[in-house]
């Protein structure tokens, strides 16, 4: 039973016994204690209180009938709480129409994530939200079309369950992957599902699109997601690579969620992006050829120079 409340707290339980009386009548103070959880004389106090509070009127005086009111002599004499008047409340606060706006586009967001039922409930709250902005005719918000893959994504996520499917990769390859997920996540429009995948025995991101033929298994997930994901790639022995690219080429290096760190004076970019190991640098050059220069770690560079090495070889000298 709370003994002290922050004042938060206090004026919450004070708009809470309001409606509570009024539904419930006199009622002790013992039973507003064991209701509400909370010490008799913090209750009393704020009974006592209620009785000089109130809703100024028209002139922003308070009269008599602008104050709550109790019966006193029911709570003296018998330790019960009697609202003989209650003042209501009559302006509402209302939504912005762009509160409202922004609302309405939240919910459409969340609609294409949800299953189902939650769907619906998301869509007919939306749907009230706009018919009362006050607005002439209903406010809404035009949704893109939602991708069908979504609903199943968040439900093995909210479930833990394992989930397997066909991954195309950005060189169009197709492998069957099973992934235990760990979030969903969306950058620059595209959603990506980050997890443990067991086929490859490490954490992967998959974009949502060039996944096919969700199936949600029974199995519960066996890799459950860290709490700090940076921390265990630093453990598994991920690498942040430093690189400089021009800034035409960061729509194609979007998978790898390059951070811009600042402009060069040659008008490219120096960007830092997190990979699994060192011989990951090679797919970014190869994703972008000629656009973007490995300056750091050693190892990249000397993947990288590897790997170019290699190529050069095969048309002789």
């Amino acid at each position: 039973m709370a003994e002290q409340l922050p004042t938060p707290d206090r004026v919450i339980l004070l708009l809470s016994l309001v409606p509570y009386l009024q539904e419930h009548g006199p009622t002790t103070i013992t039973e507003l204690s064991l209701a509400f959880d909370a010490e008799p004389k913090m209750l009393r106090d704020l009974v006592r209180f209620l009785g000089t509070a109130g809703v100024p009127g028209e002139t922003l005086r308070y009269q008599h009938e602008d104050l709550f009111d109790i019966d006193w002599d029911a709570l003296e004499r018998d330790d019960t709480v009697s609202l003989v008047q209650a003042v209501a409340v009559d302006d509402a606060p209302r939504f912005s129409s762009v509160e409202t706006a922004a609302l309405l586009a939240g919910l459409h967001a969340l609609t294409s994530m949800l299953p189902g039922p939650d769907a619906e409930i998301a869509m007919s709250a939306a749907a009230k939200l706009g018919a009362t902005s006050g607005a002439t005719s209903p406010l809404s918000v035009t949704a893109d079309p939602q991708d069908p893959r979504l609903p199943d994504v968040v439900s093995a996520i909210d479930a833990g369950r394992l989930v397997e499917f066909a991954y195309r990769d950005a060189a169009g390859s197709v492998t069957e992957r099973m992934v235990d997920p760990w979030s969903l996540t969306q950058n620059g429009g595209a959603w990506y599902l980050r997890g443990y995948c067991r086929t490859r025995g490490d954490e992967r991101l998959f974009r949502i699109d060039r996944m096919s033929g969700i199936r949600v298994r029974e199995e519960a997930v066996a890799h459950p997601a860290p709490r700090d994901r940076r921390d265990r790639a630093n453990d598994r022995g991920g690498v942040t690579v430093i690189a400089l690219a021009r800034e035409s080429a960061l729509p194609r290096l979007r998978d790898a969620f390059p951070e811009v760190l600042e402009q060069t004076a040659d008008g490219r970019v120096r960007i830092r992006l997190r990979l699994g190991h060192p011989n990951a640098a090679v797919t970014l050059v190869q994703a972008v050829p000629g656009d973007i220069e490995i300056e750091a770690p050693a190892a990249a560079r000397e993947a990288v120079r590897d790997w170019a090495g290699r190529a050069l070889s095969v048309y002789g000298d």
